[in-house]
């Protein structure tokens, strides 16, 4: 009932004769073609109608909208994560935090008996709170305001050329892999190029983005709002900057599918003249395999988000791989033999 017909019963859910010989290889099923694409993963399987019902539904634009809120809402859980891991860590007893409270609390010796002693310890915590005070407000003077705020519009202008340069950048790569896709031998880079870029785009622009954030010498609370602002800016705009260099490479696929049938029309016809010429029989069914068939968009749309994910998780499987576990590995089996101590530094 969810799916309708079974594969193989039309030819949108069918493998063209052309490509049967090559579906089920691991490279072909890595880009996800062959099988894949013509399987129940992609919406060319379900339907290839543009609005269903009476209301006129339009069914592939609900399909693409949902596919793209998922992905936005994914990011949304990331950075809210990232924002709730930042509070907790800097949530914990460290020196450096509620200095004040530490030193009014837990500054006091209660196994002090003698009246002198005590007298001692009060003043020596009067004068710790003092010359905190005065490291404060040191700590909060201006030296010289214009050139922070120089530095800070330098910060903003640096970070805005950082997101405007990745948004080109991803709008050029999917404008190339418009021209790979219609080379016959694209390599494993040019048919991944795309993916590749975001995921790159998305591993290293934060903690450059956090390097600039140095000059602004925000309060760490104001300084993490901004970073995971620009994060969630970053992130947004690549996907918007995707999507709409995929929206020419939709309206190509569109036009090639109003020729493809009218193609398809002329060539049934002319497959029934020849086979009712002469004859009384019922003319062959033409095998869903051969019929020709355009592309569809709503599935091109959905590789290309799918692409994307896994290129993501994989990303992060490696980095997480290489930056922690390799390198964990690495500090407790070397550092015997080492000139100095690795685990104090990593």
């Amino acid at each position: 009932v969810l799916m309708g017909m079974p594969y193989g019963s039309m030819p949108r859910k069918t493998v063209p004769r052309a490509e049967q010989a090559t579906a089920m290889d691991f490279s072909v099923l890595w880009d996800f073609e062959g099988y894949i694409k013509y399987s129940a993963l992609f919406y060319g399987y379900y339907n290839n109608q543009r609005t269903i019902g009476w209301l006129k539904y339009r069914l592939p634009m609900a399909y693409f909208m949902v596919g793209i809120s998922v992905f936005g809402y994914s990011l949304m859980v990331v950075i809210r994560s990232m924002a709730r891991n930042a509070n907790e860590s800097t949530a914990d007893g460290d020196d450096e935090n509620f200095v004040f409270s530490w030193k009014m609390f837990t500054s006091w010796d209660y196994l002090i008996g003698n009246p002198e002693t005590a007298d001692n310890k009060f003043a020596s915590i009067t004068t710790s709170f003092k010359e905190s005070i005065v490291d404060e407000q040191e700590s909060n003077k201006d030296e010289n305001i214009h050139l922070r705020r120089f530095l800070r519009v330098l910060a903003n202008v640096l970070i805005i050329c950082c997101l405007c340069g990745s948004g080109y950048l991803i709008y050029f790569v999917v404008k190339r892999s418009q021209t790979f896709s219609k080379m016959q031998n694209a390599g494993w880079y040019e048919r991944n190029e795309v993916e590749i870029v975001m995921s790159l785009l998305g591993m290293f622009c934060p903690p450059l983005f956090e390097t600039i954030a140095t000059l602004e010498n925000y309060h760490p609370r104001i300084g993490l709002k901004w970073q995971l602002g620009r994060i969630f800016a970053l992130f947004l705009g690549n996907l918007y900057t995707f999507l709409l260099a995929l929206m020419d490479d939709v309206n190509e696929k569109l036009a090639e599918e109003d020729v493809v049938k009218n193609i398809t029309r002329w060539t049934l016809f002319g497959h029934y003249n020849s086979s009712m010429e002469n004859s009384t029989a019922t003319p062959p069914p033409l095998d869903p395999a051969d019929v020709p068939r355009g592309p569809c968009w709503e599935t091109t749309v959905g590789i290309e988000i799918v692409r994307l994910t896994v290129s993501d998780i994989l990303v992060t499987f490696v980095t997480i791989l290489v930056g922690d576990f390799i390198r964990a590995c690495f500090v407790r089996f070397m550092n015997y033999c080492w000139c100095w101590d690795l685990e104090a530094g990593f």
